[in-house]
């Protein structure tokens, strides 16, 4: 997976013109989560589907997908905030600001 991410456009999303989020900062942070998830004690199983869920949040973020899918993935990311919440903070964190421009995104 590609982590080096440079020159992106900001994304202005289509419920808000005005609205703008740096898509470059969600790469960052996406490639924050990965490091992170690389760091957590799971099985390799387990870090494949997170890595998975990674790529799907940048596949989404490049082009929207459908209402339904885009609120599968909140709630995916949602779920993620829940399991990690005690015992990984930074990778929460993460999540939320993820999980934030998510929702700000809409479709």
């Amino acid at each position: 997976m590609d982590r080096a991410i440079a020159g992106r456009v900001p994304l202005t999303y289509s419920n808000n013109a005005e609205k703008r989020l740096d898509k470059q900062q969600i790469y960052q942070d996406l490639s924050r989560l990965l490091d992170e998830i690389d760091t957590m004690p799971m099985d390799d199983a387990e870090r494949r589907r997170l890595h998975g869920i990674v790529r799907e949040l940048e596949s989404h973020i490049e082009e929207p997908e459908p209402v339904e899918r885009h609120n599968e993935l909140v709630d995916t990311v949602d779920d993620l905030i829940s399991r990690f919440e005690t015992e990984h903070p930074s990778a929460t964190g993460v999540l939320r600001r993820v999980l934030n421009a998510l929702s700000s995104m809409g479709v």
